[in-house]
């Protein structure tokens, strides 16, 4: 099998991939296996695009794509993102032809490879803890005979049906928050929702935005993913959850406070581009927790005993795992403290979004 993706959010798009396909062995770009963290954390058979070779980075191309092959006549899985680099922009780039050219040297050596396209789509790339999802189309039989420029245009066509793609980046920007706006308190996929509205965004749902952001901007609302949100339930309620998340989150600062402002530094200082933020955030962020937390969970143990290496770890994942949560909870309480005015005007516009997408997907 030959799984060819859309190439989004740098080298981390390799996270949701290798989720997704746990078995294929990806292709990777040369640049990524100069320093051996790079090549633990990203393994694969490596080329040197052009951009690598400007930089002085080689590889052997050809013997790559014999490996590539190779992996194919053996039975293997294969990952390769055609694009070459990755874009945050309002469609993909330019597709190569590596993957369609192995595709027809397979044909040549009697191997039927099934081609298979994916979609990666980020609500928030440049985000820690970013929901991701993956679409997964419809699978690719090249017949025999084809030529690597009719395989070409199919993994073309693929591509196009699961990633999505825009006039310009404002229709990306408006489509983006409001397919995330669905996904409030709703099972809609975002993908799915960002698809839709990729085909036809209907005058009523552009009505429906353009509202949400007038009143975000009108009642200097906080944000989430360029959504405001506001408390559904009893402020109260909310105010409670959040008493009870702020101290967890507080000491999961506070203990691992140089691992997280690494990460901002590094995601602000370093990258070149919105596309390359999340992975020098990693980069810099993921061998920094390595050793601070080996530091400090062998000081603590030294200092009050297991039971306290137990505690800082238990504080430790349990803030990670409720960040996000906690983010959004924070944004949608002070906005239902700060702007009650906004809360009616706010949920009736939700209403009416959830209501036009009810009427558009009925029968």
């Amino acid at each position: 099998m030959l799984f060819v993706g859309t190439h989004r959010n740098g080298a981390l798009d390799a996270a949701p991939y290798v989720a997704t396909v746990p078995d294929a062995i990806p292709m990777v770009s040369a640049q990524l296996h100069r320093l051996p963290l790079g090549r633990l954390l990203f393994a694969g058979i490596a080329v040197s695009r052009p951009k690598d070779r400007a930089r002085g980075i080689e590889a052997d191309n050809l013997e790559a794509m014999g490996q590539c092959l190779g992996v194919l006549k053996e039975g293997g899985q294969l990952l390769i993102m055609p694009e070459g680099t990755s874009t945050l922009g309002p469609r993909h780039l330019p597709l190569q032809r590596g993957a369609a050219w192995i595709g027809a040297a397979a044909l040549e050596a009697g191997i039927a490879p099934l081609i298979v396209p994916l979609g990666v789509h980020y609500e928030d790339p440049t985000a820690w803890q970013s929901r991701v999802e993956v679409l997964v189309g419809e699978a690719i039989r090249p017949a025999a005979g084809d030529t690597a420029r009719a395989i070409h245009q199919r993994i073309t066509e693929g591509l196009e049906v699961v990633g999505a793609n825009f006039a310009d980046e404002e229709e990306q920007r408006r489509a983006e928050a409001l397919a995330y706006a669905c996904t409030l308190g709703t099972t809609v996929s975002y993908a799915q929702a960002l698809k839709r509205f990729e085909r036809d965004m209907p005058p009523d749902l552009l009505g429906i935005g353009g509202e949400l952001d007038r009143i975000a901007r009108q009642e200097r609302l906080c944000r989430h993913q360029g959504i405001p949100l506001m408390p559904v339930g009893p402020w109260p309620l909310y105010a409670g959850y959040w008493l009870i998340l702020a101290p967890l989150v507080a000491l999961f600062s506070l203990l691992n406070a140089p691992v997280l402002f690494a990460g901002v530094v590094a995601s602000q200082k370093l990258p070149d581009d919105r596309n390359v933020i999340s992975f020098w955030r990693m980069v810099i962020g993921l061998p920094a927790a390595l050793v601070w937390t080996a530091v400090v969970s062998l000081l603590i143990i030294c200092w009050s005993g297991p039971i306290g290496g137990i505690a800082y770890w238990f504080i430790t994942v349990a803030g990670v795992v409720v960040w996000y949560r906690f983010r959004k909870l924070s944004i949608a309480l002070c906005n239902g403290l700060c702007h009650a005015a906004a809360r009616q005007p706010l949920l009736a516009a939700y209403r009416t979004l959830m209501r036009c997408l009810s009427d558009e997907t009925s029968p």
